[in-house]
């Protein structure tokens, strides 16, 4: 694959419009962008195409959904390329984890694990992270409440 084509004013302005709500037909995001329909169409299919639109999901009200989040942080007792790939590979597929940050400082990942209560969390961290040798150590953390949860990118 060659270099990223380089996002302009426009691609931007339809991203952030995207990312508020990507129900918007292409009318209104034309109209609110100042471009024709098909100049939204086509630049939001190459958006695609070209990956910078990953995905789109439907976001939903953590407080109405039953279970609860953790947020963990895991340490490996030593670090190889087999073993990361591996640890990426399995919470990639695990669908406890939503997310999952290789990170820099004095813990290897963060992950943010859905689970239906902290008995089931617990069967999971046992299974999943107990059990694998790399890990030295795994720090949970129950999210109580979410304060700020926003998934949009901002945009320059």
């Amino acid at each position: 694959m060659g270099a990223a084509r380089p996002l302009d004013a426009k691609d931007k302005a339809l991203l952030t419009l995207l990312q508020e709500d990507a129900r918007q037909g292409h009318a209104s995001l034309a109209s609110r962008t100042h471009m024709s329909e098909s100049s939204v169409r086509r630049r939001i299919e190459a958006l695609r195409r070209e990956g910078v639109i990953q995905r789109e999901v439907a976001l939903l009200d953590r407080e109405r959904v039953e279970g609860i989040q953790v947020i963990v942080q895991v340490s490996f007792e030593r670090e190889s390329l087999d073993s990361v790939h591996a640890f990426h590979k399995r919470m990639c597929a695990l669908p406890q984890v939503a997310q999952c940050y290789s990170v820099s400082g004095p813990v290897d990942f963060v992950l943010l694990v859905h689970a239906g209560d902290l008995a089931a969390y617990e069967q999971w961290g046992q299974r999943e992270l107990m059990k694998d040798p790399a890990v030295r150590r795994y720090d949970s953390m129950v999210v109580w409440s979410t304060v700020k949860f926003d998934p949009s990118v901002p945009l320059p």
